[in-house]
């Protein structure tokens, strides 16, 4: 019985024979050869092969449906138009003419001169911020010496005030001369140790008449300055007191209505301008005009009451009258004449002369 003979019929695998292979061979050399082709690859139908790759989408198909990709050099760069480029604003700082100077010149100067504006505007905040800096350093330094300062003159009436205590106790005894002189013969020691507590407390004494004086003088040099600076103002408050004479009558009559109208006291005025605060209200511009304008009302409410008619001339007998230097026509007309020139006060004065004569003349 032959192999062919005893395979399942489902097994069956047709074997191509070799073209070279010898008509007669032997078991083993055919059973070698059917080994071969049985370890050979079997071939697909190309039928099958299509079936297969039926129902997936050719490659050249599948590669078309893959969005395409750029290489990284391939990529164009889009230039930008110089015309659709935003504008350049000139430096705020910039004067008008200057500004559209520079909206003029050409983009690539533009850019060049801002830049260079944005430099110059940094390094001038930085100088700004280091002067600052050092200016709060040397402020740092004026207060904190002014504070010592203080200290050293509060503690000098302390310091003269422990001398003196001192000096009590251990030399009461030394009074007059003579006793400095009996003091030096009988105990040398002592005396000693008197002469140079003597020289302690004249230090310290004549330290604080140092610092008393600088005081005092300090205190003026404000003193002064505020009343320069309130005087200013106070001109043009009150016009009248840049003429020197009535000034000087202002000030009178406004201490003679604090005085007699009142009540107030000459010493208690001296007092209020020894003090720093009751200098600074009495000096103050807006006080001395709200007593100018105290004293203008004054004289108002005493000034004559005005005619509401005008006066009619004084009759004259016939002929020609002559009129005097002295007459009352004459020194009428010469009020009004220093009326039409006077202001404030002396205006009020003029103006109440003058009523008083033509009601004398009238007559």
């Amino acid at each position: 019985m032959s192999d062919e003979s005893t395979a399942p019929a489902g097994d069956a695998v047709s074997i191509p024979v070799p073209s070279d292979a010898p008509a007669a061979m032997t078991v083993s050399e055919a059973a070698r050869m059917l080994s071969n082709a049985r370890r050979a690859p079997v071939e697909q139908p190309a039928e099958s092969a299509h079936e297969a790759t039926a129902d997936e989408p050719p490659l050249a198909e599948k590669a078309d449906t893959d969005p395409p990709q750029e290489a990284p050099g391939d990529v164009e760069t889009q230039e930008i138009d110089p015309a659709e480029e935003p504008p350049i604003d000139p430096p705020r700082s910039w004067t008008k003419a200057e500004k559209e100077r520079f909206a003029s010149l050409p983009r690539e100067t533009q850019e060049y001169l801002h830049t260079r504006e944005q430099e110059r505007d940094r390094e001038f905040r930085r100088s700004q911020n280091e002067i600052a800096e050092q200016r709060k350093a040397i402020q740092a330094g004026r207060e904190a010496a002014e504070k010592a300062r203080q200290q050293y003159e509060a503690h000098l009436p302390a310091l003269l005030q422990e001398l003196q205590n001192v000096n009590q106790q251990n030399f009461h005894d030394v009074k007059t001369m003579d006793d400095v002189v009996k003091l030096q013969a009988e105990d040398p020691f002592r005396f000693q140790a008197w002469q140079v507590h003597q020289m302690r407390l004249q230090a310290a004494k004549t330290e604080m008449d140092r610092v008393q004086n600088e005081v005092a003088q300090s205190k003026q040099t404000k003193r002064s300055s505020y009343e320069a600076e309130q005087n200013k103002l106070l001109l043009e408050l009150v016009p009248e007191m840049a003429d020197p004479k009535k000034a000087s009558e202002l000030r009178e009559r406004a201490v003679n209505m604090l005085t007699d109208d009142l009540g107030l006291k000459n010493d208690q005025l001296s007092r209020w301008m020894a003090d720093d605060t009751g200098h600074e209200i009495l000096s103050n511009a807006g006080i001395q005009k709200l007593i100018a304008d105290g004293l203008k009302y004054r004289d108002i409410l005493k000034a004559p009451k005005a005619i509401a008619a005008k006066p009619l001339p004084p009759v004259q007998k016939p002929g020609v009258a002559k009129v005097g230097a002295s007459s009352p026509t004459a020194r009428i007309q010469a009020l009004e004449q220093q009326l039409n020139s006077a202001t404030g006060s002396q205006a009020i004065r003029i103006a109440a002369d003058l009523t008083r004569l033509k009601r004398t003349a009238a007559r």
